[in-house]
C-alpha cells in the first residue's frame, strides 16, 4: 500500500500512464521521481507543475535512496536496462504502475470503480469522471486519454469514487479491483499477448471475478454492454458470479429512447428525462448510458447529470482520436460523418503494431468507408518481433482499403513525412480525422502549426482544383 513519505522512483515515468499514476502517488502523499530515455512527453508538463523532478535516461545512481521502484510493463522485455537490475539485485520491490495504481484504488475511504472492453474505454472514463465532478462527487480519475481540462491524464480528488480506465493487455487490468464496472464491449485484440478471443474472455472473467465490493453500490456491480457477443459470453461464463449484473444498450434493462442525432449533437431521453452531448454516433449513446447508469447508481443528482452531459469536453487531444481497433475506426468515422455532413473527411491512421495489422487486415480494408481520403502512416512497431514486422505494411493495408470500398488511399511513411503530404493536400472546407497510437500525435500537432501558418493560403506543390499554385 502506498504510504506517506515512502520514496517511489518511477522509470519510464514519460508515458501516459506511468505520468498520471506518478502523480496521483505524489498527490496521495509518497515522495516521487523518475527518469525515461526520451525525457519530456506531452504528458510529462503536469510533472513539472507538482514539482515531481524527472531525468533524461536510465542510470543505476538514480535509485540511491529509494523504498521501491514502478516500472512501465514494456520495460521487461529491454535487455541489459542497468537501472532495472540494479534494483532488483539490490532486492529492491519492484511493480508496475498499474500495480501502483491498484494500490491507491484500494486505499481506505474510496471506492473503486473501473471502465474496461476493446475499445470505447477512453470515452466512457472520461465521460463518467466528468459527470462525477458535475455532481459534486469530486472524484479521482485515471484515463488513457489527456483532459484539456485537467491538463493532465488524471485528476486528483478528494471525493470517494476513485476511477480508472483499466486496460486488458497483459492481463494489467487484474491489478484492481473495483467495486463497480462498466464492460464496453469484449474482441478479440492485442494478438502478440491473447492467444484467441477464448483467451481474452478469460481474461475478462478473472477482471470481474476479482471485483472488489462496496455497500454503496450494493456489493459488487457489473454493467455490461447488451447485445455485444463477447459481452453476452463473459456475462454466460459468470452464471455463478456473486455481484448483480446490469446490461445496457438495445436488449438490456437500461436503454436510451427517441434518439436523435444532429450535426454537432445527439439527443435520447433515458430515465423518463430529456439528454443531450457534444457526441456523435451510436457507439457514444451506448457509452453515455454505461457513465449515467453508474453516475446515477453512486447518488448523482439527476439534474447535475443532465448539465454534465451537455457540457463534456470529449477526450483525447484536440484533431485527435486515440483508437487502433476496426471496431474504434469504424465508429470514429461514422461519428465525424455525422458532424461534417458533406464536407471531404480526411481518415488519417498510424497502425498499432504489424502483428495486429496483419491479423484484422480485411477488417481494416472495409473500415474506411465514410472516408473520403485515406492515408495511411507507417506502422507503429510497439512490441512486435521482427518476424511480425515482415508480416505486412502500409502499403499492403493502403493497397486493401482501395481494392475493398473503392477509397482512394496511399501509404505516406513516417508521421513526418504524413503530416506533410495532408497539409499540402489539405482544401478550404475539409475535414481531418487523426487515428493511431505511438506518434499520431504528432501528425495532430503538425497539420494545427500547419493550417496556423496558412497552408490553405499560401503556394503548395500541390494545388487544390480551381487554384493556381
Amino acid at each position: 500500500m502506498v504510504r506517506s513519505g515512502e520514496r517511489i522512483h518511477v522509470i519510464g515515468i514519460a508515458g501516459s500512464g506511468a505520468a498520471g499514476v506518478a502523480l496521483l502517488a505524489h498527490h496521495a502523499g509518497a515522495r516521487v521521481d523518475g527518469c525515461d530515455l526520451d525525457g519530456r512527453s506531452p504528458y510529462t508538463p503536469p510533472l513539472e507543475a507538482a514539482g515531481v523532478p524527472f531525468v533524461r535516461g536510465h542510470h543505476p545512481a538514480h535509485l540511491a535512496g529509494v523504498d521501491r521502484v514502478a516500472i512501465t510493463p514494456a520495460l521487461r522485455a529491454v535487455p541489459d536496462l542497468a537501472e532495472l537490475q540494479a534494483a532488483q539485485a539490490a532486492g529492491m520491490p519492484v511493480i508496475t504502475w498499474q500495480a501502483l495504481l491498484g494500490e491507491l484504488m484500494s486505499r481506505p475511504g474510496h471506492i473503486g470503480l473501473a471502465v474496461t472492453g476493446t475499445h470505447g474505454k477512453s470515452t466512457t472514463t472520461a465521460l463518467l469522471g466528468h459527470l462525477l465532478i458535475a455532481a459534486g462527487m469530486d472524484p479521482t480519475v485515471e484515463v488513457g486519454a489527456f483532459m484539456a481540462a485537467w491538463g493532465a491524464t488524471v485528476r486528483p480528488g478528494a471525493g470517494a469514487p476513485f476511477l480508472v480506465e483499466a486496460d486488458e493487455f497483459g492481463d494489467n487490468f487484474l491489478n484492481y479491483h473495483p467495486a463497480a464496472a462498466i464492460v464496453t464491449n469484449v474482441e478479440m485484440d492485442h494478438p502478440d499477448f491473447f492467444a484467441d478471443r477464448t483467451a481474452v474472455l478469460a481474461s475478462f472473467e478473472r477482471f470481474v471475478r476479482g471485483m472488489g465490493e462496496d455497500p454503496r453500490v450494493g456489493g459488487r456491480l457489473l454493467l455490461a454492454a447488451a447485445g455485444d457477443p463477447g459481452a453476452d459470453a463473459l456475462v454466460e461464463r459468470l452464471r455463478d458470479w456473486s455481484g448483480r449484473i446490469l446490461r445496457y444498450g438495445a436488449g438490456g434493462e437500461v436503454e436510451a429512447s427517441d434518439v436523435q442525432f444532429d450535426r454537432g449533437w445527439t439527443r435520447f431521453t433515458l430515465f423518463d428525462l430529456h439528454f443531450e452531448a457534444p457526441l456523435a454516433g451510436d457507439h457514444n449513446v451506448l457509452n453515455a448510458t454505461a457513465a449515467l447508469t453508474l453516475a446515477r447508481t453512486l447518488g448523482a443528482p439527476l439534474d447535475a447529470l443532465v448539465e454534465g452531459l451537455r457540457s463534456f469536453p470529449g477526450a483525447g487531444r484536440r484533431m485527435e482520436l486515440i483508437g487502433h481497433h476496426t471496431t474504434e475506426i469504424r465508429a470514429a468515422l461514422a461519428a465525424a460523418r455525422q458532424n461534417v455532413g458533406d464536407r471531404r473527411l480526411w481518415a488519417v491512421f498510424e497502425p498499432h503494431m504489424y502483428s495486429r495489422t496483419q491479423l484484422f487486415l480485411d477488417e481494416f480494408s472495409k473500415s474506411f468507408s465514410d472516408a473520403d481520403e485515406v492515408v495511411i502512416a507507417d506502422i507503429f512497431a510497439s512490441r512486435d518481433t521482427e518476424e511480425a514486422m515482415r508480416s505486412t505494411s502500409a502499403a499492403a493495408l493502403a493497397d486493401a482499403i482501395e481494392r475493398a470500398s473503392g477509397i482512394p488511399a496511399i501509404a505516406t511513411g513516417d508521421v513526418d513525412t504524413t503530416a506533410a503530404y495532408v497539409a499540402d493536400h489539405l482544401r478550404e472546407g475539409d475535414a481531418v480525422l487523426v487515428m493511431g497510437a505511438g506518434k499520431s500525435y504528432r501528425i495532430a500537432q503538425e497539420l494545427a502549426r500547419s493550417l496556423v501558418d496558412g497552408v490553405l493560403t499560401r503556394p503548395r506543390s500541390f494545388a487544390p482544383p480551381g487554384t493556381q499554385s
